[in-house]
């Protein structure tokens, strides 16, 4: 399942830097107030969701495939036109690599009455046609009633309505959440919250790979058997540092347009973590060669060597490549 902001600015099209693997969730990042953050709002009340105000009064996007649980259509604003009661409220289903079921649900709320959006010069283009007419009867200065989702599906990126207003502020209140049992059915087979989680044995990775390497252990500034072009099989490596880590290193890696992203913190005895990378660093054309790589590199078993050059470790089963070569040694036949 693809994921998107519910809102779609032109910043989120032009980023220049490539370790920004969202670019467009950055730019919405921005547009969150500091009076409804998440999860404790300014006023130290419980707070669910985030609000966020973009610079105008733009569509509201669908942040992916759903159902309709559940609407609100006004036709007026009220509180003498200083609130919006339109709200959308979605349900997701999708599964993982090992066949787990995912379901959560979004909110969109505080959108804007069909008088105003006419009055913006907004008309029916983009919208469903059940969200183009009051979900009640409507009376100008009270609350429409809302309406069950009545089997109604949108799509990913499906206008759900324009931004509106609370109090007189222009933001949407907007939530992402899970009931406590589609949360333990997913995340119950994980290692959330474990402070020592072991290695995975399922297929089921994607997204960004998490590693924990203990303190104690030998780093090396280029793989032992490099030549003096500090390449191995024809793959060169850059020379880093020869040390030994004296605590606990995280480390996180992702790719995006190609590139490999590396960030590493220290953790300290009381588990406080500190950065080590002001920066990502960037490997250039990793994922693009990482064929080319495991070729050369892992000769045994080039399959097995991209996985664990991709993922960190071996997906498929049997594993061929042996322990030590799991351990970052490259063998060839």
């Amino acid at each position: 399942m693809i994921i998107s902001p519910p809102f779609l600015p032109a910043s989120g099209l032009t980023s220049s830097d490539a370790s920004k693997p969202d670019p467009m969730m950055d730019a919405v990042d921005k547009f969150e107030l500091a009076h409804g953050v998440y999860p404790v709002a300014f006023d130290r009340r419980w707070h669910c969701g985030v609000h966020l105000a973009p610079d105008t009064h733009g569509a509201v996007y669908a942040i992916a495939d759903g159902e309709v649980v559940a609407y609100r259509v006004c036709q007026h604003a009220i509180d003498s036109d200083n609130s919006n009661a339109g709200f959308v409220l979605l349900k997701h289903s999708t599964e993982t690599g090992d066949g787990r079921k995912l379901t959560f649900y979004s909110l969109y709320m505080h959108l804007a009455s069909l008088a105003e959006c006419y009055a913006m010069g907004y008309d029916r283009t983009g919208l469903a046609e059940f969200l183009c007419k009051p979900s009640g009867p409507d009376t100008k200065g009270q609350v429409t009633p809302a309406a069950s989702g009545g089997g109604h599906k949108v799509r990913r990126k499906d206008i759900l309505g324009y931004l509106g207003r609370y109090q007189g502020i222009v933001y949407m209140h907007c939530e992402v959440f899970m009931l406590p049992g589609d949360f333990d059915t997913y995340f119950g087979h994980t290692q959330l919250g474990n402070p020592a989680p072991d290695t995975p044995t399922t297929t089921d990775c994607w997204g960004h790979t998490y590693y924990t390497i203990p303190a104690g252990q030998q780093f090396f500034a280029l793989p032992p058997g490099t030549d003096a072009h500090h390449k191995l099989y024809g793959i060169k490596f850059e020379t880093g540092q020869t040390a030994t880590n004296t605590l606990p290193l995280d480390v996180e890696t992702y790719f995006s347009k190609g590139a490999k992203y590396t960030n590493v913190w220290s953790v300290a005895t009381d588990g406080s973590r500190s950065l080590l990378t002001a920066q990502p660093v960037k490997e250039k054309d990793y994922e693009y060669d990482l064929y080319h790589r495991a070729t050369a590199l892992y000769g045994t078993c080039p399959s097995d060597g991209y996985e664990m050059l991709r993922f960190g470790r071996i997906l498929s089963t049997p594993a061929t490549l042996a322990v030590e070569q799991l351990h970052g040694q490259v063998a060839r036949p």
